[in-house]
């Protein structure tokens, strides 16, 4: 009569695990997009490269007391990526020492090339607070 009491629980953990198991086995992987499983994926994020460039802030700033009168801001972030990424999302974050978020930029890589140049001008963002850059590509 005891055995009977633990031998319940032990088939029941069985079943439901068999259950959850087959479950699993539907998920897909493909190139784009993980959704669960075990395969190797070649994603987008390795290949993508991130930069920045600056211009001269010679005209009155919206925020003369964070930058003074004068000084080099965060143009554009020019990414690069692999021509399979081509119209896949992406999302550039600038960064300072301690990686907090400057300013964010989303979009859309070019359908052709997989690059894009997004525009930081108007945030305002001095280039001597970034640190860091940081890209994150989906689609």
């Amino acid at each position: 009569m005891k055995n009977k009491r633990y031998l319940a629980p032990v088939i029941a953990g069985v079943v439901v695990f068999g259950a959850v198991t087959a479950f699993a086995a539907g998920f897909t992987v493909t190139s784009n997009t993980v959704v669960s499983g075990n395969a190797s994926v070649t994603g987008c994020n390795a290949a993508a490269q991130v930069s920045y460039t600056t211009i001269w802030g010679d005209q009155p700033l919206a925020t003369p007391a964070i930058l003074g009168p004068k000084s080099y801001i965060v143009k554009t972030a020019p990414v690069t990526t692999a021509a399979r990424c081509a119209g896949m999302a992406y999302h550039v974050t600038l960064q300072d020492a301690s990686n907090k978020s400057l300013g964010e930029v989303t979009g859309v890589l070019d359908a052709t090339t997989g690059n894009a140049a997004p525009d930081f001008t108007a945030q305002l963002i001095p280039a001597s607070d970034v640190a860091g850059i940081s890209i994150t590509v989906t689609g």
